[in-house]
């Protein structure tokens, strides 16, 4: 778990790159999470909220924060080359919601056909590689937008977070939202409530409870089978 920023050092600056080459190596997938409260001076303390510091209540810099740092922390990684330096990458955007996607792919793409020029490490379109297996989204259940997000990117980016047990989450009705949002289909619920976090974190259905804890039944093929 990586934070989005490092002393407001963004995540495609060049130090962070024997990271990087680690966990491609590991093969193991790293998540950014943003988090707020903790906002210092660049470089020197505190990890940095976009937008925290002319807010003066915490609904604002909550809502700013959590979205807006995970967009940047991708812009920057992609910006700065880093999922071509190394292929086989994976990092995943957590807890920032799923609906800004298709507009900041198409947003990236603009500024990359317009201002390349500035992005020389990059080799494809932004939104390659936003589609691609490389990266990874969370979404909140609530999002009524969210088929519109998979139709733009793929089934296989984005995964469901309960957020359990913090102040936001929807817990016991979680899952209960995320199965009415209008257009989730069958094969869709099954990828985003289990199958894409088993793909994306290597997990074996054999590791996997065979009894859902909440229920108190058979897990779903999507957390037992992943099918």
């Amino acid at each position: 778990m990586l934070p989005t920023n490092v002393y407001g050092i963004n995540l495609g600056d060049r130090r962070f790159d024997p990271i990087y080459e680690a966990a491609q190596a590991l093969d193991m997938p790293l998540a950014a999470h943003p988090q707020t409260g903790h906002d210092g001076q660049y470089g020197v303390w505190g990890v940095m909220g976009a937008g925290s510091e002319r807010m003066e209540k915490y609904a604002y810099v909550h809502m700013t924060a959590f979205t807006f740092e995970p967009m940047i922390a991708l812009m920057h990684m992609i910006g700065e080359g880093v999922f071509d330096r190394f292929p086989r990458l994976k990092v995943a955007y957590m807890e920032g919601g799923a609906g800004w996607i298709p507009f900041w792919a198409e947003r990236l793409d603009e500024h990359f056909e317009k201002l390349g020029p500035q992005w020389p490490l990059l080799e494809r379109k932004p939104s390659e590689i936003i589609s691609s297996g490389q990266v990874s989204f969370t979404c909140e259940p609530e999002e009524s937008i969210l088929p519109y997000v998979l139709d733009t990117i793929g089934d296989g980016q984005v995964m469901y977070a309960s957020d359990y047990h913090h102040w936001d989450c929807e817990f016991p009705e979680s899952v209960r939202h995320l199965v009415a949002i209008k257009g989730m289909t069958k094969e869709r619920q099954r990828a985003v409530l289990g199958r894409n976090a088993m793909q994306w974190f290597n997990l074996k259905p054999e590791t996997l409870p065979t009894r859902s804890v909440f229920l108190d039944r058979e897990a779903a093929p999507a957390i037992a089978g992943g099918s």
